[in-house]
C-alpha cells in the first residue's frame, strides 16, 4: 500500500468509500476541481448521512475512517493539517451521529482528536 499525499488522499477517499463517488463527482461538477478542504466538510456530511442510515455498521464509515488513519501515516504534514482543520473542525458534538463516527475513529484519529479537544476547539 502507497502511502498517501495531499495531492493523491481526495482521489482515495473516493476510490475507497463506498458511494463516496457521488459526493465526489458532484463537488467536483460545483467546484470544477478538487477543494481538498471543502471536501472533507462534504465527508463529514456524508458520514453522517451513512449513520444515520446504517449506524455503527455503515460500510462507507469504516472504510472512511482507514482512509483517515492511512492519512495521518503519511509523511506529508499537510495531510495532518487537513484532517484537523477539515474533518475535525468539521464534526458537530451536537450531531446525534457525532459519537458514533468518533467511536469508529483508529487510534492516530483519536489520538490526533484528543489533542485537539484538549486544546479547546470547537468545544469538542
Amino acid at each position: 500500500m502507497t502511502q498517501l499525499s495531499y495531492e493523491t488522499f481526495p482521489g482515495e477517499l473516493r476510490a475507497a468509500v463506498p458511494g463516496f463517488e457521488r459526493v465526489y463527482d458532484e463537488h467536483v461538477t460545483d467546484h470544477d476541481e478538487v477543494l481538498p478542504h471543502v471536501l472533507l466538510g462534504d465527508l463529514v456530511r456524508f458520514l453522517s448521512n451513512e449513520v444515520a442510515a446504517h449506524g455503527h455498521h455503515s460500510a462507507p464509515l469504516k472504510q472512511a475512517m482507514i482512509v483517515l488513519e492511512r492519512a495521518l501515516e503519511s509523511d506529508d504534514a499537510r495531510l495532518e493539517e487537513l484532517v484537523v482543520v477539515s474533518f475535525l473542525e468539521n464534526l458537530d458534538v451536537d450531531d446525534p451521529h457525532f459519537p458514533t463516527v468518533k467511536r469508529s475513529f483508529g487510534p492516530r484519529l483519536e489520538a490526533l482528536h484528543a489533542r485537539f479537544a484538549k486544546a479547546g476547539l470547537n468545544e469538542v
